[in-house]
């Protein structure tokens, strides 16, 4: 028995959709990765703002935070968790775009916490 021989002009795959199309404006892994490492010292300035907007809610309020201020403490919690995610899973156990999506959550988690602090309000 033969086997048929393979045909000259195959499919296009890219063309059919089943390929994901490459982003050329995507950074790369090790880009991430230095976003994910910068995000760290950032933190620690996210948290000193955080620190700055309570105590100035304190002394100029009633003396009490509002229900916000846990938020706010476990964003600030949370943001290290991710930046330490992106940075350490290696590439064969994490996506490109979970990674992305990693750092994003990273930053973001880290912006709320001052945020959430300041909208705090009585």
């Amino acid at each position: 028995m033969s086997t048929p021989a393979p045909s000259a002009t195959p499919a296009p795959a890219a063309a059919s959709g089943d390929l994901p199309q490459h982003d050329p404006f995507a950074p790369s892994t090790t880009a991430l990765r230095v976003f994910a490492g910068l995000g760290l010292p950032l933190l620690a300035v996210a948290y000193v703002l955080f620190m700055v907007v309570v105590l100035h809610q304190a002394y100029s309020g009633d003396g009490a935070s509002g229900p916000l201020v846990y938020a706010a403490q476990t964003s600030l919690a949370l943001s290290p968790v991710a930046g330490l995610i992106a940075l350490g899973v290696p590439a064969s156990a994490m996506g490109h775009a979970a990674r992305r999506n990693t750092v994003g959550l990273q930053y973001g988690l880290m912006i709320a916490g001052p945020l959430l602090a300041a909208v705090d309000f009585h």
